[in-house]
């Protein structure tokens, strides 16, 4: 694990970076959209997503490709599911703060709820992309008010990072042409 971290810290740094600079044009989005609009609030969250997912998808993909030779000579100590592990590293602090949420939202004690509202804060700001999304409402449920759903919101940059790492270490690319 400690190798890992050692390995990977500046792309983990480099993904939860960008995850905050998505953040801010998400918000930036959704504070420009009128309210008695929520169809292009969930529409401008949706673009701000795939523009956060696609960033990590590249970025993680050249980590794969840089990888790849090293998988064809063996080398030890690597894996295939490095992305996964990646994905899962960068997500920490929303992991944090989606169990302070889930807690508060399971709750009924005053003091746990107060936590669990500051972690709602938090967690708006590091993951302001899906603000559009979250204000979406469900059989009259709105989405943010389920707590579930901010472990639920990390699953899409993981599910990439994952994918993208394979894709790179396999030399199979998405967009544009193979590298040779």
């Amino acid at each position: 694990m400690i190798t890992f971290l050692k390995k990977r810290s500046y792309d983990l740094v480099y993904m939860f970076i960008t995850q905050l600079a998505i953040s801010i044009f998400g918000l930036a989005l959704a504070f420009a959209i009128p309210e008695n609009r929520p169809g292009l609030m969930i529409g401008t969250s949706v673009f701000s997503v795939c523009f956060y997912l696609f960033l990590i998808y590249t970025r993680v993909w050249e980590l794969g490709y840089k990888d790849s030779n090293s998988f064809a000579k063996g080398v030890d100590g690597l894996s295939r599911l490095e992305g996964l592990y990646m994905g899962l590293a960068a997500n920490t602090v929303n992991f944090l703060v989606a169990l302070l949420i889930l807690i508060g939202w399971l709750s009924s004690n005053g003091v746990i709820d107060a936590i669990a509202g500051g972690a709602t804060v938090v967690a708006l700001l590091t993951e302001g992309m899906y603000i559009g999304i979250l204000s979406a409402s469900v059989g009259g449920v709105t989405l943010n008010s389920l707590g579930f759903m901010y472990l639920i919101i990390t699953l899409p940059m993981i599910l990439t990072s994952t994918l993208a790492y394979l894709a790179g270490s396999h030399d199979f690319k998405l967009f544009g042409a193979k590298k040779n």
